[in-house]
């Protein structure tokens, strides 16, 4: 679970920094190199989603603290404070925080697919045929203006006043911006950008990308379809811009989404940059771009700097000895270890762990715990504990838990009718505990 958090955070964090710095330069990059270039970018924060962490190696040069590091040693078996329960490691927090973060993905991705697939289902009605373009189906039905859906079904829609409202030049425009959709890939495209931001439900930079690079796709189209028209198909091409307002769905492509309307327009003015320019300059951006996210991914993924990360590993003996592994090598109780601590020279497995070859022991390590290095060695075949001693523990932490109750102060988030109630429930349990245990003999 520690690391899939680790990496979960790493990911999160890493991707909205990716975000955030593609939308402080899409802009100029669009202005300055082309806005074909500005939408690729969008690909760095997905990317950063999908890497794993780099090799721990890369890290061995970060410096490790000297004999300021304070060692604790802790069992996991069945015996007592065996038992491990380290507040400072918030498993159960993480935990929680996963589940909360996956329920919330679920729920934003769900919803958007049952809307795209309501809104399909309701478009495809009342849809008319009206011809293809190659492998992509084009229909006429009830919407405001030209949009592409479909990643298997590759379709084209139309308003159903299509032929009337836009002259043949405008629906061979309007058709080869939708076509240059399906072409690109834009449509995989919006399905993942719609992951990468169920994935970050919580996180209003995500919001505000998403409609950013939604404006950056319908830009790159303008772009390619311009590109393959003379100077006189723009006044065309604004016209069609002018008349296709509409908003569709974040898994669509539609022709002109309002809240970039003027922009588009705008853009149509400007010269297509000279290919000099966008070869140097998408060179330049590529390798900033390479370096953005290898950092992104090497600074949430290193451990912080003043501490190591140890993992300890127990090799049995055949002779219900054992050794002790530190990064790949045997070493011996008192040897210094990362993090200029030692390990102690009684060191010793807790209570009823068997290390002989054949009981198959189980080691693990949980590391750089506020500052800490913490080595926890775990026994997975500790016998367990006697169903009395199980209960004798169980009702010690009730009659703590009541102590605690009956000498806070009643306040107003904590009223003495709620004390009281919780009294009463916790009398009940250690009642029921004791005849429990008078049973058991």
């Amino acid at each position: 679970m520690s690391a899939v958090a680790d990496w979960a955070g790493g990911a999160l964090l890493g991707s909205t920094v990716l975000m955030i710095a593609v939308l402080a330069v899409r802009g100029g990059v669009r202005r300055v190199i082309g806005p074909r270039l500005a939408y690729a970018l969008w690909l760095l924060p997905l990317l950063r989603m999908i890497v794993p962490p780099l090799p721990a190696g890369l890290f061995a040069a970060i410096p490790v603290a000297t004999g300021s590091a304070k060692l604790s040693i802790l069992f996991v078996g069945a015996h007592g404070a065996g038992l491990w329960r380290d507040p400072s490691s918030g498993w159960q927090a993480a935990t929680l925080l996963l589940a909360a973060w996956a329920i919330g993905a679920v729920v934003v991705f769900g919803y958007y697919l049952v809307r795209y697939l309501r809104f399909r289902r309701t478009l495809l009605a009342s849809a008319v045929d009206v011809g293809e373009r190659g492998s992509v189906r084009i229909v006429a039905s009830a919407v405001d203006g030209p949009l592409a859906f479909g990643v298997v079904h590759r379709t084209i829609a139309v308003p159903l006043d299509f032929t009337t409202r836009f002259d043949p030049r405008e629906q061979n425009l309007a058709l080869a911006h939708e076509c240059a959709h399906h072409a690109r890939g834009d449509l995989v495209a919006n399905w993942a950008a719609l992951a990468v931001l169920a994935l970050h439900w919580w996180n209003p930079v995500a919001w505000v990308a998403i409609r950013a690079f939604r404006d950056d796709q319908e830009f790159a189209v303008d772009a390619h379809v311009l590109a393959r028209c003379d100077a006189s198909a723009r006044p065309a091409y604004a016209r069609v811009l002018a008349k296709a307002a509409g908003l569709g769905t974040l898994s669509v492509c539609n022709l002109t989404a309002r809240s970039n309307l003027k922009g588009r327009l705008v853009m149509l003015k400007q010269r297509p940059s000279p290919k000099g320019r966008v070869i140097l300059g998408g060179s330049a951006v590529a390798l900033l771009a390479a370096a953005a996210l290898t950092a992104t991914v090497s600074a949430t993924g290193a451990p912080a700097t003043g501490r190591q990360a140890v993992t300890i590993g127990v090799k049995p003996d055949g002779a219900g000895g054992y050794a002790l592994i530190v990064g790949g090598k045997l070493v011996a109780a008192g040897a210094p270890l990362p993090g200029g601590a030692t390990l102690p020279s009684d060191f010793d497995p807790a209570g009823g762990c068997d290390l002989k070859p054949a009981a198959k022991p189980q080691a693990m390590v949980l590391k750089g715990v506020n500052g800490n290095t913490t080595y926890s060695i775990m026994c997975a075949n500790a016998a367990p504990a006697s169903v009395r001693t199980t209960l004798g523990e169980g009702l010690a932490s009730l009659k703590t838990m009541r102590a605690s109750i009956a000498t806070q102060p009643a306040s107003a988030a904590f009223p003495e009718t709620e004390r009281t109630l919780a009294l009463a429930a916790v009398d009940r349990s250690i009642h029921e505990v004791e005849g429990t245990l008078a049973k058991a003999g």
